[in-house]
């Protein structure tokens, strides 16, 4: 079982933000290094841990953390940072039941995140979350020195919120937004 609690633990988001494995992936060319990293500390932003529960009897996995952005008032820009025990088909699942637990628990109703375009792991995380292209941000993300496009995704909450195996829009990762 998967479950969501929002976190004001600012010491624990550090940790996994500059995780080894992820900070790699998660900074850009002036972002400063890891070990003067600071988590915003905001009541505006929603750090979501998701934890998962092999059974009742052992504590549960800490799988990483979303940090969730208000544009506005109902559209959120999210931030993934799962860590390497939620790589795979639990960080999936996670991702795709997130988005009815932020529907349920905040005043969120449209989800926007922005994937750079040479990370096409992070593009096919997203679409199989449930995110759907729908833009390009050209030349605004600056990484080993190369300036590239980000990719927009969002998921806006529906009537009904589907199932986990609905159907995801994988198809579209092929057809090339930035050209």
């Amino acid at each position: 079982m998967i479950h969501f609690e929002r976190s004001f633990d600012y010491s624990l988001i550090r940790d996994i933000i500059t995780h080894p494995k992820l900070w790699p992936h998660l900074s850009d060319d002036l972002t400063p290094p890891a070990s003067q990293f600071r988590p915003v500390e905001s009541p505006l932003i929603w750090y979501v841990l998701p934890y998962y529960h092999r059974s009742s009897e052992e504590a549960p996995d800490l799988l990483g953390m979303w940090m969730f952005v208000p544009q506005t008032s109902i559209c959120w820009e999210v931030h993934t940072a799962l860590l390497p025990v939620a790589w795979g088909p639990l960080g999936q699942m996670a991702a795709r039941l997130l988005p009815g637990w932020m529907w349920a628990n905040s005043q969120c109703r449209r989800i926007v995140t922005n994937v750079p375009s040479p990370n096409r792991l992070a593009l096919r995380f997203a679409i199989k979350a449930g995110m759907k292209i729908y833009g390009c941000n050209r030349q605004s993300y600056l990484k080993n020195g190369v300036l590239c496009d980000q990719l927009c995704l969002g998921l806006s909450k529906p009537d009904e919120w589907p199932s986990v195996g609905a159907e995801t829009g994988l198809e579209s990762i092929e057809e090339p937004i930035c050209q």
